[in-house]
């Protein structure tokens, strides 16, 4: 098939690059040129510095079927053969508020229009199906229906398809996906997206009508996102406040049930992403516009707010239970990209953290992350807080001279760094994964005062020090 996609970021590249290793043509299309020449380059370092996502480069490099550009005028030229575009654009949490014709989905697909309405001379002969994998509010696939009619676009069909992706497995979860959720109007779409996903057969793919794949996205990563934020403030917290409990104990004790999923129950410093929160505010700004939703729109409100109540308590820990105070102290932060396997930093905690610790005084902060330094670091281009960031080249060198480090991102290395904490105390280790659980008896028998999430402190009052 023919296949265009508009928005090369994280799901449009990855997107693209699957269905082109499944033998369609594929062409991606960004506004952003620095992007799209990283992307067309094929050269795996430009891919994985612009986008790191694992397999991705490899992906791109080996299947020239698919091309990049960032010229409007190569769609021109494929619009009369044009099978399925796809649109996988931007849609922040912000713009719920905006009206349609400045939020980036609606900009976008009134500039496809144009190309999409002149296609076999204006006749538009050759039916093209426009389907979102962006998430979006309920209703917007009927929205963009009205749009396109409006907009003089005819023989044309508007679905729905969710993406599912995990960022650091994005390449593995298109390839082998749980499920394929397609919202289509008609048999003749749905014939459309089924042989889009050919390789997968019948038995992968969920039809639906296009409102209910939209309310299938919000709603499972609600699922998902409500879990993790239940599991620190519940399970966590407790074994928080209760000396003597185990996480790691109780986690496991609890999620042995069958009917209890073992995703999600984990307990970190905050759930950050381009999708948990945003997703959340969007079901919120969908479920509010409907009367008597009172206790689930509050619901909804208390997830969202635990999120970052827990980024918050966690860093507060260090002055209330610790008595740790930041001012004119070097603190290594491990960890920027908000999780491991990517170097997206979209919602990190680290940048809040970067943010409080230049707030509270801090002198220096020695920042290291395998793959999202450099994007934290054009984060504070240009912004106070520049001054005091220092990039490191590894473990070793961000510890070095610190008086204390914050672990935020969970790295699978920072799982071994135990031997390197080799500094006289007074030291606060704050481990916001629990990357050290198994050592933190061992580091406190060497002197070192240990702030885990999870975890009772253990260490002694640092203004008594």
């Amino acid at each position: 098939m023919n296949i265009v996609t508009i928005g090369a970021g994280f799901v449009g590249s990855t997107h693209s690059a699957v269905l082109a290793s499944f033998g369609h043509r594929v062409l991606a299309y960004d506004l952003n040129k620095e992007r799209i020449a990283d992307l067309a380059s094929r050269v795996p370092e430009r891919i994985d510095a612009c986008i790191y996502e694992p397999g991705l480069s490899n992906l791109i490099k080996t299947h020239e079927n698919l091309q990049f550009t960032a010229d409007l005028t190569e769609l021109y030229a494929l619009s009369d053969t044009i099978d399925v575009i796809f649109l996988c654009l931007p849609t922040p949490a912000h713009e719920l508020t905006l009206p349609d014709e400045q939020q980036h989905l609606f900009i976008a697909a009134k500039t496809i229009a144009v190309i999409i309405k002149k296609r076999n001379n204006g006749e538009q002969t050759k039916r093209i199906v426009i389907v979102n994998k962006s998430t979006v509010p309920i209703g917007t696939a009927e929205k963009l229906k009205i749009k396109f009619t409006e907009w003089g676009v005819r023989n044309f069909g508007i679905g729905s398809n969710p993406e599912f992706l995990v960022e650091g497995k994005a390449v593995q979860g298109s390839k082998n996906p749980d499920r394929i959720v397609l919202g289509v109007e008609n048999e003749q779409d749905g014939i459309a997206m089924r042989e889009v996903y050919s390789p997968f057969g019948d038995n992968k793919m969920i039809l639906v009508c296009p409102s209910d794949a939209e309310a299938i996205k919000l709603l499972a990563n609600f699922e998902l996102f409500s879990t993790v934020v239940r599991t620190y403030q519940v399970m966590g917290r407790l074994c928080e406040f209760v000396p003597g409990l185990s996480f790691e104990n109780v986690m496991r004790g609890v999620t042995s049930d069958a009917r209890i999923p073992k995703w999600g129950h984990f307990t970190s410093l905050y759930s950050g992403g381009s999708c948990f929160e945003k997703d959340a505010k969007n079901l919120l700004h969908t479920v509010s516009q409907y009367s008597g939703f009172t206790p689930t729109t509050e619901f909804i409100k208390l997830v969202i707010a635990g999120n970052d109540q827990q980024l918050e308590h966690f860093y507060n820990r260090a002055k209330n239970e610790a008595h740790f105070s930041f001012t004119g102290k070097t603190v290594a932060l491990l960890g920027t990209a908000f999780k491991q396997d990517t170097n997206d930093v979209r919602l990190s905690p680290a940048l809040v953290l970067a943010e409080w610790l230049c707030r509270d005084g801090i002198k220096t902060i020695h920042v290291y992350d395998p793959q999202a330094a450099e994007n934290f670091r054009k984060s504070f281009t240009g912004k106070p807080q520049e001054k005091h960031i220092t990039v490191c080249s590894s473990v070793v060198e961000a510890l070095n001279g610190t008086d204390a480090a914050i672990i935020a991102t969970d790295w699978p290395e920072f799982k071994l760094i135990a031997p390197l904490f080799t500094m006289k105390p007074p030291y606060l280790l704050l481990d916001g994964r629990r990357s050290l659980a198994q050592h933190y008896e061992e580091l406190h028998g060497k002197g070192l005062s240990i702030l885990a999430v999870g975890s009772p402190y253990m260490g002694t009052a640092f203004r008594s020090l």
